[in-house]
C-alpha cells in the first residue's frame, strides 16, 4: 500500500502464521494474541495509530481499539469474525460456526484445513489449491482452532466495542461471503458511533484474492487522515 511516505507500516505475522513461531496457550483469548503486538506499539503518541486487521486479525484489532482507544487514530477492518458476538444476537449463527470448529477437532490436519477453506470460498476450493499451499494451510490448522477459541470466548460485548472504540472506523463485508461474516460486519456497523460501512464485490478473502481493489478502499478512507 503507498502509505510509506507518510506512515511506518508495521506488518506483523500472528502467532502461528508466517514466521511467527511463538507457542500459544490453550485455550487460546484475543488477549493472548494481542500481548506480541503491543510491544511494537510502545512509545507512540496517542491518537497516531491506524490499525488494519482482516478475519481474525480484524477481531484482534477490535480487541486491542477497545483495551487502549486512545493510542488510535482510525481502526480499517474487512469482516472482523468476532464470533462471540453472535452468541446472544444470531444463535443460529453461532452455533453454525461451534460446529465447524467441532468438526474440525474430529477429522485429521488436512481435512481440517478443507472444512475451514471450503466454508469460506465454498466447496471443493481447497482440493482444487496446489498442493503447495494445501501444504502450507495444513501445517497451520492447529492455530485455527486455537483462533476459534479466542472468537468464541471473548467475553466483551458488542456495547463494550461501541463504548470504547470512539476513532472513525471503516467496516468492509464482501457481498459474496459466508453469511455469519456479512452480519457481524453489519452489526458493527449499526453500533459503532463513528463508522463508514462498506460492501466489496468479493468474498472473505477478498483482502487475498482482490488485494488492488480492497487496498483502494483503504487508501480512500485514511489519505484523509494523514
Amino acid at each position: 500500500m503507498a502509505l510509506k511516505a507518510e506512515y511506518e507500516v508495521l506488518n506483523p505475522d500472528l502467532m502461528g502464521y508466517g514466521s511467527n513461531t511463538i507457542s500459544y496457550p490453550r485455550p487460546m483469548r484475543l488477549s493472548d494474541e494481542a500481548s506480541h503486538l503491543w510491544p511494537l506499539l510502545e512509545g507512540k503518541p496517542e491518537g497516531s495509530v491506524i490499525l488494519i486487521g482482516h478475519s481474525f486479525g480484524g477481531a484482534v484489532a477490535l480487541h486491542m481499539a477497545r483495551t487502549r482507544p486512545e493510542l488510535f487514530k482510525a481502526v480499517l477492518v474487512f469482516e472482523p469474525v468476532a464470533f462471540h458476538l453472535l452468541k446472544d444476537a444470531e444463535s443460529d449463527l453461532y452455533q453454525q460456526v461451534q460446529h465447524l470448529s467441532q468438526q474440525m477437532l474430529e477429522v485429521s490436519a488436512k481435512d481440517a484445513a478443507a472444512l475451514f477453506i471450503d466454508y469460506w470460498q465454498g466447496n471443493g476450493y481447497f482440493a482444487n489449491l496446489p498442493q503447495v499451499m494445501q501444504h502450507k494451510l495444513v501445517g497451520q490448522v492447529g492455530k485455527v482452532a486455537a483462533d476459534f477459541e479466542a472468537l468464541s470466548g471473548e467475553p466483551a460485548t458488542i456495547a463494550d466495542y461501541a463504548k470504547a472504540i470512539r476513532c472513525p472506523v471503516l467496516v468492509l463485508s464482501g457481498e459474496h461471503s459466508q453469511w455469519s461474516a456479512q452480519r457481524l460486519a453489519r452489526m458493527l456497523a449499526d453500533a459503532l458511533p463513528c463508522v463508514e460501512f462498506q460492501t466489496i464485490k468479493t468474498g472473505h478473502m477478498g483482502p487475498v484474492t482482490d488485494a488492488e481493489l480492497v487496498n483502494s478502499v483503504l487508501l480512500e478512507f485514511i489519505l484523509p487522515l494523514a
